[in-house]
């Protein structure tokens, strides 16, 4: 069925984009930043579309603002066919697509899904890698595959929208550790027993990893934190190097126990998994090379379970 396009005409398209953007950032300043406009260009882009379909759209609601029922049904009919669009832009104006593939996840995931497999993909492929050693908190996440900042997220904190895939990766299992030289440490211990010691701590802007922070501290409550660090590698060096103590996940214990002189204490007290997801947009999967990847890392999960 042909477009009415006399009726396109008469709408401003840029008003759905900017709508769209407001819709997924449920805010005006942060969907100014990322189009690169003003806060008051996009209310007053808002506004011509309420205007347009007689509907407020979005509502104050405390510091947010939420989607009214209009504004979500119009979200449903744009997600799709704005993707849709893009895509046919692309392909007239010949793009030409970017030859790397852009992975944010921490140092320790970085050495046990990427290491393994960069120089053979990017070899195989014709594709480069770009590892960015950082946790991203949830709401930058879903920036970052949004606005195709970011192909590859591997974190602690699930992202839900339209364009995102979130799937689990795997779970791991926290441990305790200190050094192989701890003087009042053996082999085995309770919770209790460490009311005394000193601990350090990865830290990290993801909320997943501050929700078990939580978890943990009801666990152990009197657990004493004198160093903090959001490199998994300098907590783990500290620790083999002083009489400090640490929870880890039992994969980054097994590849750097020996180098950095680590040994596990047994807790008699069971401690709740650690959860890791791999999130993506929609839109990557249209790349061959990136599928292949997805596999390449999902088989590294395998072989090491």
């Amino acid at each position: 069925m042909m477009a009415n396009l006399q009726d396109l005409k008469k709408f401003d398209l840029n008003l759905l984009v900017i709508f769209e953007c407001v819709y997924l950032h449920r805010s005006v300043s942060k969907a100014a930043e990322a189009l690169f406009l003003t806060p008051s260009a996009i209310s007053q882009s808002i506004q011509r579309l309420r205007n347009q379909l007689n509907d407020p759209l979005f509502l104050r609601e405390g510091k947010g603002i939420t989607p009214t029922t209009v504004a979500d049904n119009l979200h449903i009919y744009l997600e799709d066919n704005l993707q849709q669009l893009e895509q046919t832009i692309r392909v007239v104006q010949g793009a030409p697509q970017r030859k790397n593939f852009i992975i944010y996840c921490t140092s320790l995931i970085g050495l046990e899904f990427l290491s393994p497999l960069a120089e053979q993909f990017c070899r195989q492929q014709g594709f480069e890698l770009v590892h960015y050693d950082m946790s991203v908190s949830a709401q930058s996440a879903e920036e970052l595959l949004t606005f195709r900042k970011a192909d590859l997220i591997i974190g602690n904190t699930p992202v839900i929208g339209h364009s995102v895939v979130c799937t689990p990766l795997f779970n791991t299992d926290p441990i305790l550790v200190c050094s192989k030289d701890h003087p009042r440490i053996g082999d085995n211990t309770t919770l209790a027993a460490l009311k005394h010691e000193k601990f350090a701590r990865i830290t990290g802007l993801e909320e997943g990893i501050r929700q078990y922070d939580v978890k943990l501290a009801q666990e152990f409550p009197d657990r004493k934190i004198v160093f903090y660090s959001d490199s998994a590698v300098t907590v783990l060096s500290a620790v083999g190097q002083s009489e400090l103590l640490c929870f880890i996940g039992t994969r980054g214990y097994e590849r750097f126990k020996d180098v950095f002189n680590l040994k596990r204490v047994a807790l008699a007290d069971e401690l709740p998994a650690l959860e890791f997801h791999m999130m993506y947009n929609r839109f990557a999967l249209q790349s061959s090379a990136f599928k292949l990847l997805l596999d390449a890392i999902n088989q590294r999960v395998m072989a090491l379970e």
